[in-house]
């Protein structure tokens, strides 16, 4: 990214997202509150003045980077989630579409990123604030789908506490990333969340989940 030319605002162009990735390592190496966006503009290829025409601020530039890396590794696991009618199918391919890519970024090197956002958002209250917005939104969404499928349950009111259980574990799964864990062992973890949601339910899991290849791993 030499030229400021080749930052298209409004679009996610490689130079942008190799810029994102650099940032994050940047903050993992020094940082965030003692890195500068003069650091960045290095590691990233380019210059002070050319991050500057989009993002004014250190500040703006993570809630940017936050803001991508939610979109595009959300996108999958929303489109998991609308793909299934009953609550188990859908929780179960949330959790599953999770893991896979977070596996998938450690392969890349890439593990600790979205963690890294979440922690920063701790101490910024600018990033805090995107944090927040995003947080919602998924909230929102994991909410609805358990309020379409409450009649699944033998408890109806159990709606959001099993919504709110959902996001917990989906946060605790974050934390084993953070730490190293297995990919084997984080599919676990969801297959015994699952069995919570299992014993709520008028008729349990979908057979066809039975003896599910993910499962397996």
């Amino acid at each position: 990214m030499k030229s400021c030319d080749k930052i298209v605002d409004g679009k996610v162009t490689p130079e942008i997202e190799n810029l994102f990735d650099q940032c994050v390592k940047v903050f993992l190496l020094k940082g965030y509150e003692t890195s500068t966006l003069e650091e960045i503009a290095e590691a990233g290829g380019c210059t002070p003045e050319c991050i500057k025409e989009h993002f004014s601020t250190k500040e703006e530039l993570t809630a940017a980077a936050m803001r991508w890396y939610y979109i595009k590794y959300s996108r999958q696991m929303r489109a998991e989630m609308a793909m299934h009618q009953d609550i188990y199918s859908a929780m179960e391919a949330v959790l599953f579409a999770f893991i896979e890519i977070s596996c998938d970024q450690v392969h890349a090197n890439k593990g600790l990123f979205v963690r890294t956002f979440i922690d920063i958002a701790y101490v910024d209250d600018v990033v805090k604030k995107s944090f927040e917005d995003l947080q919602d939104d998924w909230e929102v969404q994991v909410l609805d789908k358990f309020n379409q499928c409450k009649d699944e349950l033998k408890d109806p009111s159990e709606v959001e506490a099993l919504a709110h259980y959902f996001l917990t574990v989906i946060e605790g799964l974050y934390e084993l990333i953070k730490y190293g864990t297995p990919c084997e062992l984080m599919y676990k973890v969801a297959i015994m969340s699952l069995d919570t949601l299992e014993v709520r339910m008028k008729h349990g899991q979908p057979k066809k989940k039975k003896g599910s290849k993910k499962k397996a791993k």
